[in-house]
């Protein structure tokens, strides 16, 4: 029958535990690197996460149309001006109204800016002009009218009036208010020569002094 010497028999024993110990402290070790790995990894997303939140934060998306180059959409960070945006549209056209806008306005998110052109402000400038115009015709109407008040309607003047005609005394007057009283009314300047004693040189003397109404 086999016999086990027990000196050998502890030797295995503790080269058994040895081996044992060994592969245990072994696979802790490599769960502790996984867990090292693990907490590593969360904390580089955490920092990137951390980074985009902030790079968000900081950006703001703006409007622009009006007197631009290129017109549109654009992300900026928050801290740039008004100028900035301009720039990042390509500049300003020629007929972009500097006097209404501030470069150095600051901007934030979802605003939108209109920048204006030069050519309303000659759209109001014709408006005035045309305004101007109307009232410049109104005057002159007026002063037409008032020169019309000025002139002898001779379908009704009195012979005193009559006789302030150039070339018209007492009796030419008379024989008008006798030749209108037949008539009843004169239709045009030229009747006047139908009446006794003027001919064509008192109708050319007179006709820019009388008025038929």
């Amino acid at each position: 029958m086999f016999k086990i010497n027990p000196k050998n028999f502890m030797i295995f024993v503790i080269i058994l535990a040895l081996l044992f110990l060994s592969y245990y402290n072994q696979d802790k070790k490599d769960e502790e690197l996984l867990n090292v790995a693990s907490n590593f990894n969360s904390l580089e997303n955490k920092k990137v996460e951390n980074k985009s939140e902030k790079e968000n934060n900081d950006q703001i998306i703006i409007h622009l149309s009006g007197g631009v180059i290129n017109p549109g959409v654009y992300k900026l960070n928050n801290k740039e001006r008004l100028i900035d945006l301009i720039k990042a549209a390509g500049g300003l056209k020629n007929q972009a109204d500097l006097e209404k806008i501030n470069l150095a306005e600051k901007l934030y998110d979802g605003q939108k800016v209109v920048i204006p052109l030069i050519v309303e402000k000659n759209i109001e400038l014709n408006s005035v002009g045309e305004s101007g115009s109307q009232s410049s015709d109104k005057i002159l109407n007026n002063n037409s009218s008032s020169s019309n008040n000025q002139l002898i309607n001779i379908n009704q003047a009195d012979q005193t009036k009559l006789e302030t005609l150039s070339g018209i005394g007492p009796s030419k007057a008379a024989a008008i208010i006798k030749y209108r009283n037949k008539i009843k009314f004169f239709i045009k300047k030229e009747d006047l020569l139908n009446v006794s004693g003027i001919g064509e040189k008192t109708l050319e003397n007179i006709k820019d002094e009388i008025i038929i109404k």
